[in-house]
């Protein structure tokens, strides 16, 4: 029997956490596709490959925040969110990322959410009640939909770029694949772009 591989082992932990920590979707819930996840129309595609609980994504985001929305408002690049299961607890936060996004998909309101999840876990939040309540005290309104499709695609996105480590980010452009690790080799691809 083949041994599965690190990133396939990740998501098993991913959509298992996730299935016992969050809360069913509501009936006739929203999107099930990647398009939720996706911002911008440009020729460059990167997928920032990040977990809340990682100190270094912590620190990435907000210092590459302006830089995506600009590049993303330009049309420059199309970005992708991947929340990796790193963390016991990133599946959860992983789902409400994408409740939100369900409730209003726009760039700026997609960051503002990140910043919101990274704060949260700063303060170990784990419950999936009270990550609730954070977040609507921040004022954003998590719409629940079905996400095992989203993330069976995700789990393909992890395998294929061979995701070991957070941050990473992955960029195509000019038909050439680019791995960028770490804050200053990811915000360095960020500011090439501009």
């Amino acid at each position: 029997m083949k041994k599965p591989s690190f990133t396939a082992a990740l998501f098993l932990v991913f959509l298992c956490i996730g299935s016992a920590a969050w809360p069913p979707p509501t009936a006739g819930a929203g999107p099930t596709d990647m398009f939720l996840l996706s911002f911008g129309g440009g020729k460059v595609e990167v997928k920032l490959y990040s977990d809340y609980f990682c100190g270094a994504c912590k620190s990435l985001e907000p210092n590459v925040e302006y830089l995506i929305a600009d590049l993303v408002q330009r049309n420059i690049i199309t970005i992708t969110f991947v929340d990796a299961p790193l963390h016991k607890h990133s599946s959860l936060y992983a789902r409400y990322f994408l409740y939100i996004l369900n409730g209003k998909k726009e760039i700026g309101h997609a960051l503002r959410a990140r910043r919101a999840l990274f704060e949260a876990a700063q303060q170990n939040i784990s419950d999936g009640a009270k990550l609730e309540s954070f977040l609507t005290a921040k004022g954003f309104r998590p719409k629940p939909f079905d996400v095992a499709p989203v993330f069976s695609i995700l789990q393909g996105y992890l395998r294929n770029d061979n995701i070991r480590a957070t941050p990473t980010a992955v960029a195509l452009r000019g038909g050439k694949r680019e791995m960028h690790q770490g804050v200053p080799g990811i915000t360095a691809m960020f500011e090439s772009l501009k």
